[in-house]
């Protein structure tokens, strides 16, 4: 009987608190700054020619196999990259690709609307990953200082664990 009380309780008290509600098409949620979304391709602002040098790295380190690189010779006798495939239906959105690239080509975007129909729509091209890219801050003007570290706590985040374990006498193992 009290069980039943208790909860008729809670309905009465959500009953009065204000709703949230958000319109989904017009006002969208922010995104953690952790969200890892749909691996994209960058560019130099300046020039508009694609960061990637073509070194294959990405493709090598995806565990699903879902990028796929078509390296051309270039004239200079370097590698340029071609044709940039990525099959976001087999895509795992780890990120391996972005943190492996020695140029900071690659980025997660913070896109998460990749529904579609067919799928044919989960393939993107160079193209399409170049500008998706565009869309993202470059990392150069995010960033507050080159040697920061986020891994990193802050100054004194751990003091009140080291207060409490300085008096702390633990037991003797046996």
């Amino acid at each position: 009987m009290f069980d039943e009380v208790k909860g008729f309780g809670v309905t009465l008290r959500r009953l009065f608190m204000p709703t949230v509600t958000i319109e989904y098409p017009e006002e969208k949620r922010p995104m953690a700054d952790r969200y890892r979304g749909l691996p994209s391709l960058r560019s130099d602002p300046e020039t508009g020619e694609a960061l990637c040098v073509a070194c294959g790295l990405c493709a090598r380190i995806c565990p699903t196999s879902c990028l796929e690189m078509h390296v051309v010779p270039s004239q200079e006798g370097d590698r340029e990259l071609g044709e940039f495939i990525l099959r976001s239906g087999r895509c795992l959105f780890c990120g391996f690709c972005a943190q492996v690239c020695p140029v900071d080509a690659i980025t997660m975007s913070k896109e998460y609307e990749l529904s579609v129909t067919e799928r044919d729509g989960l393939i993107y091209t160079k193209t399409e990953l170049a500008t998706i890219g565009a869309q993202s801050p470059v990392w150069w003007e995010t960033a507050t200082d080159p040697d920061h570290d986020a891994r990193r706590p802050r100054d004194g985040a751990y003091d009140r664990f080291r207060e409490q374990a300085i008096g702390t006498e633990y037991p003797k193992k046996r």
